[in-house]
């Protein structure tokens, strides 16, 4: 079972944006999959490493997509990234000490996904699109 689907009210029409979402859904799709089957520290702390890292790449590129059309809310997207960033490490250092993912961790990714890309990231698309 999916954790995420991809869908069209995910696409913010910017192909690149659109590659790293979609693969920060499989990352978060495999995690859920192994933390369904009761898998151990060993097996999803590496996965969750890799969120992590992937997810701190794809916060720069979008910065960096964002600063090259000249977003005029860069600033402010960049904060809710840092507020995403610190949010995930709680949840993280939460799995370090007990070795487990709690359902509230994947309460905080379906929000992330949810408010942040369709809410969020939507409107850097929406701008791109509109400078076209």
């Amino acid at each position: 079972m999916s954790f995420f689907d991809w869908s069209d009210r995910l696409d913010i029409k910017v192909e690149p944006m659109n590659r790293e979402h979609k693969h920060l859904l499989e990352i978060m799709n495999r995690l859920f999959d192994k933390n369904e089957k009761k898998a151990g520290r060993s097996e999803l702390a590496p996965i969750l490493k890799e969120l992590g890292d992937y997810t701190v790449k794809h916060f720069a590129d979008e910065e960096a997509y964002m600063a090259s059309v000249n977003y005029p809310d860069i600033e402010k997207h960049k904060f809710i990234h840092k507020d995403l960033l610190a949010k995930f490490g709680v949840h993280a250092v939460n799995f370090e000490k007990v070795g487990t993912l709690d359902a509230g961790f994947f309460d905080f990714l379906k929000m992330w996904l949810n408010a942040h890309i369709q809410g969020i990231d939507m409107k850097y698309g929406d701008f791109a699109n509109k400078k076209k």
